[in-house]
């Protein structure tokens, strides 16, 4: 016999459903599916932040819980606000407005955490009754929240209810629609035409060789986004769509993409050619196309090239690079290219083995060309990896090697984007705060859209324990990073960011969203410390178990030991809240 264990809370329920979302779909099913799903990676971020749990999506919505009323109504004004921004920058035929409905009372919580009752059925009918583009609560909401949230509440009187024995009271939130707010001179990222360079096709078949058409596309993402002017989307989610076959504009919606760039390159002996087109996203039209063939000698200037045409043609005003670029290598020392591009696959593996087979094959490359830049600049990425995991690769300090390598890619090349940011997080982790501030904005001046420059803005700021903006930089680095295999880390900091800032709904919410991605030890440890602030003992004595069980002996001094944070009171803040959590002292 099987029991079921359903429990009660009291708790906000928020209701999100599309505009017109049926026939959008009988339109276009495809580009429709694609739009919600970019509209979400930049939405429910929203949702964590304020310490929201989203139980389900509806197809075309979304039911979310939120232990405070307070924090539902401002998760869902900041939403409305972005799909506002989005919707401005978009083609009005990619336009969606989401309506959304709030209300506060008792709910019923599954086995499987699902949400029933009527107060989900309240939100439910709240949300038919707003208008596209607003917010529409109930009357137990707008008790908890008037003079709270700074918000404007006109009464829409009394609603009937399906099955509902008396009417509820309603209000809708700022006259209806949320409008957008705009910076005259600080212009949406959104707005900014975007770029999504796909895996080129790698046309000889060879699969030893399949390494040096993602190479170049990778050094081609680089490229591009050093132009302030492009929001260039990043390269694991563009590497997500490698080998699929469908059609470019669904693509293009997927990836949130103004153009994308498709290729091929064909290596044969010491002859390379290269395809590139670009394909405005929307029509479909091709706007340009060339092909190159070149001795491998010329194969970075071929680069080059290619870069400088896709910027000419998608925004004519932008000025061509001026000069050369960074020389990466001579075209003698080939082979320490190909040796870095093999170990760039084992670096993203993110695995023990993976690490220490990078760090075999870099350390090759870096007795061949000792002043290729890519060499110690995944040397750091890779050593750093085994730093944060306890990793002991050839009986080395992880440690000491990430500040070495970085310190050497820094001095090769100090206004590559990769080295600045590289550096940053060394001088981050060697408690240097100042400075690795100064290289986050400069990282950001290079790449101003970059995930991973984001990351290192915001991490420097929830080190410092300015946790406004850090919540701020984080977030918009999650949204940049949909593919990458770091992005665990982004959330994982988000966790400890919002911890420190005693916003322990939103550190759980972004701590159990981590551990849905990958069985991080650092994510345990904050959500041990989050559970044990919100009385939450029974879960969090199983993450203490975990923890445990994955480093036996481990104490709370042990994990606050290392901690480089400017703040002594943040460090006494986590070390209780491990104690608190069952962890000896």
């Amino acid at each position: 016999m099987v029991t079921s264990n359903l429990t009660r809370r009291l708790a906000a329920i928020v209701v999100v459903d599309v505009v017109g979302y049926s026939a959008m779909m009988a339109n276009d099913e495809e580009g429709t599916l694609a739009t919600l799903k970019a509209h979400r990676n930049e939405t429910d971020p929203i949702v964590l932040n304020h310490g929201g749990r989203i139980v389900k999506g509806t197809g075309d919505g979304v039911l979310v819980e939120f232990p405070s009323a307070v924090e539902a109504v401002r998760a869902a004004v900041e939403t409305q606000r972005l799909m506002a921004e989005r919707n401005a920058a978009a083609p009005p035929d990619r336009r969606m407005h989401y309506r959304i409905g709030i209300n506060l009372g008792d709910v019923i919580i599954d086995d499987d955490g699902d949400v029933y009752g009527d107060g989900v059925n309240v939100a439910a009918r709240l949300e038919s009754a707003a208008d596209p583009g607003g917010i529409c609560v109930s009357g137990s909401i707008h008790r908890q929240v008037q003079g709270v949230v700074e918000a404007q509440f006109e009464s829409l009187g009394s609603l009937t209810v399906k099955n509902l024995p008396r009417p509820v009271e309603a209000w809708r939130i700022g006259g209806g629609r949320v409008e957008v707010r705009t910076t005259p001179t600080a212009p949406s990222a959104y707005s900014l035409p975007s770029i999504a360079v796909l895996p080129f096709d790698n046309m000889g078949g060879d699969a030893e060789e399949e390494y040096f058409a993602d190479g170049l596309v990778e050094d081609l993402i680089t490229a591009l986004s050093r132009h302030r002017d492009l929001r260039i989307i990043s390269r694991n989610s563009t590497f997500a769509y490698k080998g699929r076959v469908g059609d470019i504009r669904d693509t293009a919606r997927e990836l949130d993409a103004t153009y994308v760039v498709e290729g091929s390159a064909r290596r044969a002996g010491d002859r390379v050619r290269i395809t590139a087109q670009l394909i405005e996203a929307e029509s479909g039209h091709q706007v340009w196309a060339d092909r190159y063939d070149r001795n491998l000698e010329d194969i970075f200037a071929v680069q080059d090239e290619v870069v400088a045409e896709i910027a000419g043609h998608i925004h004519p005003h932008v000025e061509r690079d001026q000069g050369e670029r960074l020389r990466r290598a001579k075209p003698e020392e080939l082979d320490a290219w190909d040796l870095a591009q093999k170990a760039r696959w084992h670096v993203y593996n993110n695995t023990s083995a993976g690490t220490e087979e990078a760090i075999r094959l870099l350390e090759m490359a870096a007795e061949r060309d000792p002043n290729l830049v890519l060499v110690p600049q995944l040397l750091a990425y890779a050593w750093t990896t085994a730093a944060f995991n306890s990793w002991r690769v050839r009986d080395r300090n992880a440690w000491d090697e990430l500040q070495r390598n970085a310190d050497t890619a820094y001095r090769l090349a100090p206004t590559d984007p990769l080295s600045v940011i590289i550096y940053g997080f060394a001088q981050e982790y060697a408690g240097n705060l100042d400075a690795a501030h100064d290289l986050a904005r400069q990282a950001m001046k290079l790449v101003p859209h970059d995930a991973f420059a984001l990351q290192l803005l915001g991490q420097v700021a929830f080190f410092k324990g300015d946790f406004e903006p850090a919540v701020e930089h984080l977030t918009n680095a999650w949204r940049r990073a949909e593919h990458e295999p770091w992005r665990f880390h982004i959330s994982n900091s988000l966790a400890f960011t919002h911890y420190l800032a005693h916003a322990y709904e939103a550190a759980a919410a972004w701590a159990e969203r981590t551990l849905e991605i990958t069985d991080y030890f650092q994510t345990r440890a904050i959500y041990a410390a989050t559970l044990g602030r919100l009385d939450r003992l029974d879960e969090a004595s199983r993450q203490v178990a975990a923890l445990t069980e994955a480093r036996p002996g481990v104490t709370a001094s042990d994990l606050t030991r290392n901690a480089r944070w400017a703040q002594t009171e943040a460090v006494a803040l986590y070390h209780e809240g491990l104690v608190k959590a069952g962890l000896p002292d």
